[in-house]
């Protein structure tokens, strides 16, 4: 996975300088018709300036290259098979040769991509289940806010009180609340906001890969902040192991696979009460089929945000991401709900999937 991610940007960067070298070649003979040396020399330098910050295929910058290419090679693609048809009309030609097309179809990408996260779903699931439970329940689950990449103190406080307004008897947190650009005040103002959605029995955490911030060398809190401010909003970080609500809906909580060791599912599940629904909570959509095996009634999951950006979600099993990327899977005996998460991560965009924030109605058969 790590290799892939390694080899990738570089596998790319060659094609990519050798097609905008052309591109910004292309512009400039519509202004210069003849380009010295020196010029030819210049836009080697421009190119690889504007091709080399893509390598790291996670940046906002890289976003911007790989839709221009895409677009550029479309277009191009166009022009090639309808050239006869237009080659003789001089204004589609100019707006091909300057650039015009492919870039407005950035601009329409970027612009639809962050309405789009910005336009939070609600997203209901029904499960229904033969286990006997004594009442029906409402549980909502909330994964991948990234704080304070895509939503302000205000937002987050407007879609909790929606949440609210539901009347969920159990709200789970699925992990990558925040992450390693959220500011120590923003990882407090999330969890502050996140505690004051109503429930009846409790809120419920566990870890991402992000919240614990080690991408970076230096957090801007400390995995003791943390736990400090998430024990301190009451709400219940659930670190391989399990809670079981009323005697008859036990919530098994894993720690993130991306965190080094964790208890398997074996051993998290040998002392539940299988008579009990029970909810494993695991950010990543991993161990589907073992946890199927197991019995365990339902998983709940985010990490893969539904293939941030297309076509991620269209290969995020070869990424590594997980086994399942987005929506509901009825396996042998549990049932799977992977969400795409109610922001993102890295940049404001979103042109895969839509953010959402789940609720789910268990419902005795």
């Amino acid at each position: 996975m790590n290799r892939l991610f390694f080899v990738l940007p570089l596998f790319l960067i060659f094609p990519l300088g050798f097609y905008f070298y052309f591109f910004f070649k292309h512009i400039l003979l519509f202004f210069i018709t003849d380009l010295s040396l020196w010029i030819k020399v210049i836009l080697v330098i421009v190119t690889i300036l504007f091709v080399t910050p893509a390598t790291h295929i996670f940046g906002f910058w890289a976003v911007i290259v790989l839709h221009l290419f895409a677009f550029g090679l479309m277009t191009d693609f166009v022009v090639w098979a309808c050239g006869k048809y237009i080659v003789h009309q001089k204004i589609l030609m100019a707006i091909y040769q300057l650039g015009l097309i492919p870039l407005l179809c950035l601009f329409i990408v970027l612009g639809y991509g962050y309405w789009n996260m910005k336009n939070v779903h609600q997203v209901d699931y029904t499960v229904t289940t033969h286990k006997n439970i004594k009442q029906d329940y409402r549980l909502a689950l909330i994964t991948d806010l990234h704080f304070g990449n895509t939503m302000n103190k205000k937002e987050l406080q407007e879609y909790c009180q929606k949440i609210s307004d539901l009347k969920p008897d159990i709200v789970l947190l699925g992990g990558d609340i925040v992450d390693e650009r959220s500011t120590y005040q923003e990882m407090l103002d999330a969890f502050s906001c996140l505690s004051q959605i109503d429930n009846q029995f409790g809120i419920y955490y566990v870890y991402g890969n992000h919240d614990q911030a080690r991408y970076l060398d230096q957090p801007p809190f400390s995995l003791e902040q943390l736990q400090q401010a998430i024990e301190d909003n009451d709400i219940q970080i659930l670190l391989d192991t399990s809670l079981r609500i009323q005697d008859d809906l036990t919530i098994v909580g894993r720690n993130d696979r991306g965190l080094g060791q964790r208890q398997s599912s074996q051993i998290l599940l040998s002392d539940v009460h299988h008579d009990d629904f029970v909810v494993m909570l695991d950010h990543q959509p991993v161990d589907l089929k073992i946890n199927d095996q197991l019995k365990c009634a339902l998983q709940l999951s985010g990490h893969t945000h539904g293939g941030q950006m297309f076509p991620v979600g269209l290969i995020s099993d070869i990424l590594g991401f997980g086994e399942m990327n987005y929506g509901y899977r009825q396996m042998d005996y549990m049932q799977v709900i992977v969400s795409s998460g109610i922001a993102g991560w890295g940049y404001p965009l979103r042109t895969g999937s839509h953010s959402e924030y789940v609720i789910v109605d268990v419902v005795k058969q």
